[in-house]
This record gives structure tokens, sequence and C-alpha cells, in this order.
């Protein structure tokens, strides 16, 4: 088993409380005593707050790329339209986890203001990359005649509007929530003629 340092504990308390308590809402000397140090003892470890901050996006942002890179790789010997399949499966599963998805909430829906800059960059970065993919995925589809031949953006923009649905979904306390995201993708399948 494998110990956690110091720093670890840190990030560990610092996710938690932003996630419950949002940037202002969370207080070093909590997380000191979380991790079971001085709040003097925390500045051999981190800048302050604002640093701290910027490293809880970035970690999130890492690991979010992490997740769906690691579905790419996977799938790598599947059909285009079975690798979308799995990254729609691997995002809702990713935000689905509690902590995750409450600090997703407040960095994306009500984000620090003096960070939304920061955070449009950090995560920016990677939702361009995994957008690449996903298009890229659907133009080989329609190449191979997996899907009828359509203007890419537009099937993609529809694409961007369900997953993002089904993301938002995960902010709601429905106990349907999983039937709908299911039935949301079907409905979006057969309206781009995605057979299957």
């Amino acid at each position: 088993m494998r110990l956690v340092n110091t720093k670890e504990k840190i990030m560990q308390s610092a996710r938690t409380r932003f996630a419950r308590e949002g940037y202002e809402g969370l207080s070093l000397a909590a997380v000191a005593e979380d991790v079971g140090i001085r709040k003097a003892s925390l500045y051999a470890h981190i800048d302050g707050k604002e640093q701290l901050f910027k490293q809880v996006v970035t970690d999130m942002a890492n690991r979010y790329e992490e997740a769906w890179r690691q579905t790419c790789e996977d799938t790598e010997d599947r059909p285009p339209l079975e690798r979308i399949e799995s990254i729609v499966r691997t995002l809702t599963s990713f935000f689905s986890d509690h902590e995750t998805w409450m600090l997703t909430k407040r960095m994306l829906l009500v984000p620090p203001p003096e960070f939304r800059d920061y955070i449009e960059e950090v995560i920016g970065k990677v939702e361009t990359e995994l957008k690449r993919f996903e298009k890229e995925q659907f133009r080989l589809a329609m190449e191979r005649g997996d899907l009828p031949s359509q203007p890419l953006d537009e099937l993609y923009a529809a694409y961007y509007c369900f997953l993002d649905g089904a993301l938002l979904s995960l902010f709601t306390f429905e106990n349907e929530r999983e039937m709908r995201q299911q039935a949301a993708f079907r409905i979006f399948k057969k309206g781009v003629g995605w057979n299957g």
C-alpha cells in the first residue's frame, strides 16, 4: 500500500473543500486541519489559496484528459462510432463521481470571476483535443458509410448538445438520470442516421 505524502493530502482536502464550499468558502486553516498540520506549515507546500485552486483545476483537467485518452487507446482498433460510444460512457462515468461533478459545477457553472480565464484556458485545451478526436471519428464514420453524408459541423453540434445535456443531467438529483441520458442518445443517433 502506497503512503500518501503531505502534498497529496493537501490536494485531496482542497479538491473536496473546493467542491463543497467553493473558492470563497475554502479556508486554508480547514485544509491544514484536514491534513493534520498547522496552517503555517501549509506554506512549505503551497504558495496560497489562489495557487492551490489553480493546482486543483489543472489536476482535474489532467485527470479528465487521461480518462478520455485512455478510452481512445483502448478502442484504437474499433470502428469510429463504437469509439464515440465509448467516449460517451467514459465522460458520463468520469463526471458522475460526486466530488468531480461538484467541482465541475463550481468551476464551469459558477466559477470565481478572477479565475474564469484560467479555467477556460486549462479545460479548453483538453476540450479542443477531445473535440478534434470526436469530429474525426464522425468524419471517418461518414467516409465508411456508417453514417449518411451530412455537414460535419452540424452533426458535431448536435452531438455536443446531446453530450452537454447528458453531462448537465448529472447535476440534478433525479433518479431517472441514466434512463434520460440513454433515451437522448438513442434519439440523437436516430436523428443523424446512426444505426446501432
